[in-house]
């Protein structure tokens, strides 16, 4: 009920306030001590590649397009350049993603992967895997910490030694679910 006490915490994106607490139960009286905490929003989104992508050349840095967001409050991908993971508001953010890559030959190939805010290299931000053997696949987790101003980008970005790499999106099969290229996830950790 609007303007109305609850007790029900309400779901993302609607944020948590604590108007009162119930000081004294009565039969006929009752005391509530009201002191709001007002939260700021916290900002967050969820994207994904659903789609395989391939370098063209060997190594050449390449920021990889994102083409699907799950959930966003915020958090966006740029319309203009779709690798470009763009944040609303000023604060420190959490960033994770996992990529799936595959080969379609059987020669040993370094994958390098890292992070990029607003077009240069974050330092110490790069984790490599060596992948061989034609159709193996090997999975990358990254996991960075960010300070970013408001409209401030980052991207994720891809090498490899070798062009018969995938980052490679999965179809359903009758006992598992399809499973995308990447996943990444963005939560503003502090304003």
């Amino acid at each position: 009920v609007a303007g109305g006490f609850t007790n029900v915490k309400p779901t993302a994106p609607n944020n948590v306030i604590s108007v009162a607490a119930v000081t004294t139960v009565g039969t006929t009286d009752g005391a509530v001590f009201v002191r709001p905490t007002i939260v700021p929003q916290q900002y967050y989104g969820s994207f994904s590649l659903t789609n395989d992508y391939s370098p063209a050349v060997a190594n050449t840095a390449y920021p990889i397009d994102l083409n699907e967001t799950r959930i966003s409050n915020g958090v966006v991908i740029d319309g203009t350049y779709p690798s470009r993971i763009v944040v609303p508001a000023s604060g420190l953010y959490n960033i994770g993603a996992t990529f799936q890559y595959s080969s379609s030959n059987a020669s040993a190939k370094d994958i390098y992967t890292w992070v990029r805010k607003n077009g240069t290299d974050v330092l110490m931000s790069s984790r490599i895997v060596t992948l061989t053997g034609t159709g193996s696949y090997t999975s990358l987790a990254l996991f960075e910490t960010l300070s970013l101003a408001a409209n401030d980008y980052f991207e994720l970005v891809f090498a490899s030694t070798d062009t018969a790499v995938t980052i490679d999106a999965v179809p359903a099969t009758a006992f598992a679910p399809a499973s995308p290229a990447i996943e990444l996830d963005v939560t503003q950790a502090q304003q």
